[in-house]
Order: structure tokens, then C-alpha cells, then sequence
């Protein structure tokens, strides 16, 4: 367990990813960055990590997890049944824009899916989108070079537009 400076290092680290997701995610969040934190420590709490990077990149899919968990919650309870599409357009890049429930939902799906073809490709967008980590990081992370994160993200990005153009 971590103590000290160091801790409140990586709370501040996992502060602002949690900050993140919530400006990427949902409109009016009905979590508060801390509260996305503490949830996503206790479900990350007993898993081992590589590296530093690992571990934040570990927390950010958490932290998505919980927040898809969160809008699932919240359209139960509006029983809000029938989804809107969205727009991504190509060249699209991470923006602090916030989306409706149903937009997570759908990237959910549609990451789910990419997950399916290319689980790689897959957490790259995650830690592109979600954590904000750059390609030096991600490539890190994944063991992998820096171009092929590149390579990678192009090639989800461009997957996921497709995907989402689809959607009903």
C-alpha cells in the first residue's frame, strides 16, 4: 500500500483521469470525480500491474467500467429503450466533449465488439480516449512499438467511425 507523497501522487494522477471520464462521458455525471476514484480502487485494488504506466492504464478501464455501469443504471431507471445514433466523424480526436447516455452506450457496444476482432486495437482506444495516455505510453503498456499504437489507433478510429455510422 502506498503512503506518503508517492500516494498522494497517484491519487492526483487518478483524480484526473477519473476527471477525464466524466467530461468525455456523460452530461450532467451523477458521479463526482472521487467517487469514480474509490469505486474503481476497490475493484482494481487486488490486481497486479507492470509498471506505473500499467496501472493507471489498469485504472482507466476501470474507471470506464464503472461509469458504463453507471449510464446502464441510469437508462434502466428512465427505461429509456430506444438509442439515438451519434456522429464521429473521420479525424475525429479526443475532446473534453461531453456525450448523452446513449452515445456511451453505443461506444461501449461498438468497443465491445472491436474487442471481439482486435482486443490490441481495442484497449488502445480505451487508453487513447478514456485515460488520455499518449502513444509512448500506450505502446509501453502493450509492449508494443510506437508506430503500431499509431497504427492501431488509425485503424480503430476509422473501425469505430464505420461501426458508429451503422448504428440504428
Amino acid at each position: 500500500m502506498l503512503q506518503g507523497p508517492e500516494a498522494d501522487e497517484v491519487y492526483r494522477e487518478l483524480h484526473k483521469i477519473a476527471a477525464i471520464h466524466l467530461s468525455r462521458s456523460v452530461r450532467q455525471p451523477s458521479l463526482q470525480p472521487t467517487q469514480l476514484v474509490n469505486e474503481a480502487w476497490l475493484r482494481l485494488h487486488s490486481q497486479g500491474w507492470k509498471s506505473r504506466t500499467h496501472f493507471f492504464a489498469l485504472a482507466s478501464r476501470t474507471m470506464r467500467m464503472v461509469l458504463i455501469d453507471a449510464v446502464r443504471y441510469r437508462m434502466a431507471e428512465k427505461r429509456q429503450a430506444d438509442l439515438t445514433s451519434i456522429t464521429w466523424t473521420p479525424g475525429w480526436e479526443p475532446s473534453s466533449t461531453a456525450m448523452p447516455l446513449e452515445s456511451i452506450i453505443e461506444i461501449d457496444r461498438a468497443l465491445t465488439q472491436l474487442a471481439l476482432k482486435d482486443e490490441r486495437k481495442a484497449r488502445v482506444v480505451e487508453m487513447r480516449f478514456f485515460a488520455g495516455l499518449d502513444f509512448q505510453e500506450i505502446a509501453e503498456v502493450l509492449e508494443i512499438s510506437l508506430s503500431t499504437a499509431k497504427r492501431d489507433w488509425e485503424f480503430a478510429r476509422a473501425w469505430l467511425f464505420a461501426r458508429l455510422a451503422e448504428a440504428p
